[in-house]
């Protein structure tokens, strides 16, 4: 338990600081260029080392230490942040862009790293499913309340100051895990991992819904089999098929937020603001009820029951000509928005063998990010092709089809 405390203070600290940050930065930059691409650019860099690096970084996980990976990631990332305090004019935004990159790396390897010892820290079911419950309630305060504060000392010229404070956040997680107690995972005297057969896992046979596999030493090998591993298991296919529509879903209609609020509800920009708060308090609630669902109900139908809500809301929202009914309606999504997330980390977690957390971690990642782009390149050709309400009304019923694909994929657990 004190372990898991640990973690939970380590991971919270250093979520304090990113979320602080996360608006600053885009505001930073369009206030030293004034240039909507330059923005964009600084977005795009932040998300491309997941595509690029992610699937690696699972297999190095799984090669090293997670203890060192988790404090040298944190002190890699608090050095990155640190080069933005040389992008402090127009003609030195470049500093921004590589600062941006050698965090987001840095990033790449915190978040399987995590998400493994998550699972190696708190081992039964209903310890996981506390401490991401835990994590998730801190996690949606933070997005409450400190993107705000971040853009608002940006607008008072205090942009050193929110990167100071990212960067000592940072410095205080790698602190914190630097001495953490973490299993070891056994390897076979030939240096190969080997994934149990059903009946003999760590975890049970049920979650991992997979077959025996031997992950080679060549590294190329490690994290071509923590795909196959996802992509056979009949728990971490279906997680990541259902995970993937719902996400390229969320980024299509993330991307068209602002015309939503500007042509659809006839209102200012600042109305995105309301629903972005909205959402926020939403996932709060959702945070706090998240624990007792996971341990109350299996994969299957508490995923496929929370999509459908979402799904369902999103067509309110999307159909709503007043700001009033979307910011209700999206506060009623993000519970179960919020629930659904908490459970697809929970049981990857759980579904994934000890041996192979970090790759198989790698792997939802990676979807991740590549669902964001593939949703917001695909939403804006949309919109050029169909007209923006038959856009918003296309991406939102893409998210009852998710609901529907973890409800044949995935199996009946308890």
């Amino acid at each position: 338990m004190r372990a898991s405390r640990r973690l939970w203070v380590a991971a919270t600290a250093d979520a304090a600081g990113t979320w602080l940050l996360v608006m600053a930065v885009p505001a930073h930059v369009y206030a030293v260029t004034g240039s909507p691409a330059s923005t964009a650019l600084a977005l795009a860099v932040e998300a491309a080392p997941a595509v690029v690096i992610g699937p690696w970084a699972g297999a190095l996980v799984d090669r090293w230490p997670r203890r060192r990976v988790l404090a040298g990631g944190n002190l890699v990332a608090a050095f990155g942040v640190c080069l933005l305090l040389l992008a402090a004019t127009g003609d030195r935004v470049g500093f921004v862009y590589v600062a941006l990159a050698v965090e987001s790396a840095a990033v790449c390897f915190l978040r399987p790293a995590l998400q493994a010892t998550i699972a190696a820290v708190a081992r039964s079911s209903e310890g996981r499913a506390a401490l991401n419950s835990s994590l998730a309630v801190s996690h949606s305060v933070l997005r409450l309340c400190a993107p705000p504060a971040g853009t608002a000392l940006v607008a008072a010229g205090w942009f050193g100051a929110v990167v100071v404070a990212d960067a000592v956040s940072y410095l205080a997680a790698a602190a914190i895990l630097a001495g953490l107690p973490i299993p070891t995972i056994a390897r076979s005297a030939s240096g190969a991992v080997s994934t149990p057969a059903p009946g003999t896992a760590p975890v049970s046979a049920v979650e991992t819904g997979a077959g025996a596999a031997t992950v080679s030493r060549d590294f190329s090998g490690e994290w071509r089999a923590g795909w196959r591993l996802v992509l056979r298991g009949r728990v971490l296919g279906g997680l990541l098929a259902s995970s993937c529509l719902y996400w390229i879903a969320n980024a299509g209609l993330t991307a068209l937020l602002v015309p939503f609020a500007v042509h659809r509800l006839h209102a200012s920009g600042e109305a995105v603001g309301y629903l972005v708060t909205g959402l926020g308090a939403g996932y709060l609630c959702g945070a706090a009820v998240s624990g007792a669902a996971l341990v109350r109900f299996g994969p299957r139908g508490l995923i496929a029951l929370c999509y459908a809500v979402v799904g369902a809301c999103f067509l309110v929202i999307f159909t709503a000509e007043s700001l009033l009914v979307a910011v209700v309606a999206i506060a009623v999504a993000g519970v179960p928005g919020s629930v659904a997330n908490v459970a697809t980390t929970h049981h990857v977690q759980g579904a994934a063998p000890p041996e192979a957390r970090g790759r198989v971690s790698a792997v939802f990642m990676t979807s991740d990010a590549v669902a964001a782009v593939l949703g917001a390149l695909a939403a804006t050709a949309m919109v050029a092709a169909a007209g923006l309400p038959a856009t918003l009304i296309g991406f939102s019923c893409l998210v009852p089809v998710a609901a529907a694909i973890a409800l044949i994929l995935l199996p009946r657990l308890g």
